[in-house]
């Protein structure tokens, strides 16, 4: 299942991973920022593979391929991993474009387009137990009198091409607000104000702002989606796999 958390800068995007449980989670970080996390040096440890073994949790990258191979090592051999977070991830388009930057014509933007696309697509196709969160900031697409807010892109070319907030049943906005004596209070918003792409399945969340609590959300959508008496998640991947290919890819 892939899920999006959505916000400006500073509104508690990263903050909310801490509720996780990093025994079962691996951060891909796309930008060289410190994870959010009180002693996550101590609990997240650098991915990589040791003797043909995939250890470590927290990955430092916004190259397309690398991601995608280590969400392929993740998907086959680390059943450990009930979350992955991609985190910043319009850092990989953004990557993509200082890339080309000097490259002319419209086919690069179709590139864009098919490797964001791809990466989200991929996330979408991984085993059943297995939760991707996508952290990206938003962009309004409208005017200053026309708002229309929804997840980074590089402009209307792209958006042109495909709807990559159509990929998603959830994204959640992230919400900073400050009361008449300054206290700032964070939360999380599950259905739209109108003027975004904010979104979730109806009945999945009885509030429209809830605590900004990663873990939480995730257990809400599970509980919803499989009902009040869990069911074992059956595994149906009954295919060989070769895991010294997928580990070498990594390498």
């Amino acid at each position: 299942m892939i899920i999006g958390l959505a916000g400006l800068s500073g509104t508690g995007k990263s903050t909310s991973l801490r509720y996780l449980d990093y025994k079962t989670t691996f951060i891909i970080s796309c930008t060289n920022k410190q994870l959010q996390i009180p002693g996550f040096r101590r609990k997240y440890k650098k991915a990589e593979v040791v003797n043909k073994k995939p250890v470590g949790n927290w990955l430092v990258s916004n190259d397309y391929t690398t991601i995608g191979k280590w969400l392929k090592i993740i998907d086959k051999l680390r059943p450990d991993i009930k979350t992955v977070v991609v985190d910043d991830a319009n850092y990989c388009l953004s990557n993509n474009i200082m890339d080309s930057a000097l490259e002319k014509g419209w086919d690069k933007h179709v590139i864009f387009a098919k490797n964001y696309y791809d990466l989200i697509m991929e996330a979408s196709e991984l085993r059943e137990d297995l939760n991707v969160v996508f952290i990206s900031h938003i962009i309004n697409a409208g005017t200053d009198l026309d708002e229309h807010w929804q997840l980074y892109s590089s402009g209307k070319m792209l958006d042109r091409t495909v709807n990559i907030d159509g990929l998603f049943s959830y994204i959640l906005y992230t919400e900073r607000q400050v009361d008449d004596d300054g206290n700032i209070s964070y939360f999380f918003r599950t259905k739209t104000n109108g003027n975004d792409t904010c979104r979730s399945v109806d009945g999945c969340f009885k509030d429209k702002l809830i605590e900004p609590n990663m873990q939480k959300v995730l257990d809400t959508i599970h509980n919803f989606e499989y009902g009040e008496e869990e069911e074992e998640i059956a595994d149906d991947n009954n295919e060989t796999n070769n895991d010294n290919d997928i580990l070498n890819e990594a390498n």
